[in-house]
């Protein structure tokens, strides 16, 4: 099927919706299709972090939250 025919069968099927749970779900997958990618957003700095914590996983730099929290008094 053409992209042209789903999209109108969908029209038409939304267009006589009443369930207001599924059209609040249609509404969602609409606002997060349409949301930007939340990596675009980020500084160069904030880009540098996260590269750095990932270096620190690869080369084994990590601690459990146990440890963690046992070292600061939790």
């Amino acid at each position: 099927m053409k992209s042209d025919a789903v999209r109108n069968e969908l029209i038409e099927w939304i267009s006589k919706l009443e369930d207001q749970g599924l059209l609040g779900s249609l509404l969602g997958i609409k606002k997060a299709t349409q949301q930007a990618d939340w990596a675009e957003t980020l500084s160069s700095e904030e880009r540098r972090s996260i590269e750095r914590g990932l270096d620190d996983l690869k080369h084994g730099r990590t601690t459990t939250s146990k440890d963690f929290w046992e070292r600061h008094g939790r």
